[in-house]
């Protein structure tokens, strides 16, 4: 006398699930030829256009142009000053002697370069401590 376990009546129906799959779809048959997919066809190019650096240029000549009218004013001290520009906006950073000096500063470059952005100023006042008494 046979046993039924209580998997074979699982068993059962899922090996007549697959007996029915495999008579009633087609056979599919692979071959070496068939194994990789073809090539696709290749992409358009595209193109994106921008500036990277819109101004770096221009941001360069300012920073230059800016250095020379500081350095070339006979009443300033420009050794302690460093010029940067970015997009446009000029950056005055380091130090001088007195607040006079800054006022000079700022009023120089805004008659030179009347069509600036901005000036951002981080110059600071460097004084040394005298006796006079």
């Amino acid at each position: 006398m046979m046993t039924r376990s209580s998997n074979g009546h699982g068993c059962s129906k899922a090996l007549s699930g697959l007996v029915l799959i495999a008579l009633f779809c087609p056979a599919i048959t692979l071959s070496a030829d068939h194994t990789h997919a073809s090539s696709p066809e290749p992409l358009d190019t595209i193109i994106v256009q921008g500036d990277r650096f819109p101004d770096a240029v221009r941001d360069e000549q300012l920073r230059v142009e800016v250095k020379t009218v500081l350095h070339d004013d006979p009443y300033f001290y420009d050794g302690h000053v460093t010029v940067t520009v970015k997009d446009g906006v000029v950056h005055l950073e380091g130090a001088v002697l007195d607040y006079g000096d800054i006022g000079s500063v700022l009023r120089t470059i805004g008659k030179k370069f009347p069509r600036l952005k901005r000036v951002v100023n981080e110059l600071e006042v460097v004084r040394e401590d005298t006796d006079d008494g």
